[in-house]
């Protein structure tokens, strides 16, 4: 993946959500954090030595990885040099285009999720996804299925530190492309589960304005979605203006961050 890719992902407003969780939060240290990063290395020196096992850490105060077992750069060609450096925005570089587009949703909802719940059950939130990553070097596709959790909840109840653990899928025939799901467990007891082909559900749009929805993502203005669909612009003109009013929204940008955050692509 190129490094231009890696700078509009700093860059571009499209990604900002993602990119500001700590944005209007003051970083704190953790005495135990160093014993926390130690305990993960000495747990993964045994994975490691496990063929097409991946651990990783992510530090949300700063965008970084916090920490990472290094056979991620025998795997994918990126080496521990600039996984380091650019962290969270290098890692999702490295992703294949359309899986780091879903990804970067995918982690709105969760975090949308997370900020709602209590702090026990923050503690409890469960995370799995399925992931394209392209090689550096010929641009192949490394598939990995990964598990992930919150591993470090500050007392505040602040996402500080997560884990995820990949493992490398061979036989990928099956696969289309990026899938997830993730849970928590409330404190009445009762678990609740969210999958991405679930995620419409909770969407306050009819099946053509979600129809509509989709283009608009895709960059479409009214004539073409109107060509597209064999409506009349009238038509399409009264859908998106139905849409803006459900979504609350204020203009058309603010729509499509929007869809794109409730899983519309």
């Amino acid at each position: 993946m190129e490094i231009s890719l890696l700078e509009e992902l700093k860059k571009q407003n499209k990604l900002s959500d993602f990119f500001s969780y700590w944005k209007k939060k003051a970083p704190v240290y953790y005495p135990e954090e160093r014993d926390i990063l130690e305990d993960l290395r000495r747990f993964s020196q045994n994975l490691a030595l496990k063929e097409g096992i991946v651990m990783g850490c992510f530090d949300y105060r700063d965008l970084s990885l916090a920490f990472f077992t290094e056979n991620i750069e025998q795997i994918s060609g990126y080496s521990v040099e600039f996984l380091k450096k650019n962290g969270i925005a290098g890692v999702i570089s490295a992703l294949h285009p359309d899986d780091a587009k879903e990804h970067v949703a995918f982690n709105n909802k969760v975090l949308e999720t997370f900020n709602k719940a209590s702090l026990s059950e923050k503690k409890t939130f469960e995370l799995s996804y399925t992931v394209r990553w392209l090689h550096k070097d010929d641009g192949h596709e490394i598939w990995f299925f990964t598990k992930a959790k919150p591993y470090l909840v500050d007392q505040y109840g602040n996402f500080v530190y997560d884990l995820h653990i990949a493992f490398q899928i061979n036989n990928h025939e099956h696969l289309t492309g990026y899938d997830w799901s993730f849970s928590y467990t409330k404190d009445s007891g009762e678990k609740l589960v969210f999958k991405k082909n679930d995620v419409r559900q909770d969407i306050p749009l009819t099946k053509k304005e979600i129809e509509i929805a989709g283009l608009m993502v895709k960059g479409l203005d009214s004539k073409e979605i109107a060509e597209k669909l064999f409506i009349s612009r009238n038509t399409v003109f009264t859908h998106r203006k139905s849409i803006m009013k459900k979504l609350n929204a204020k203009n058309v940008a603010e729509v499509v961050k929007l869809l794109i955050s409730l899983g519309i692509n």
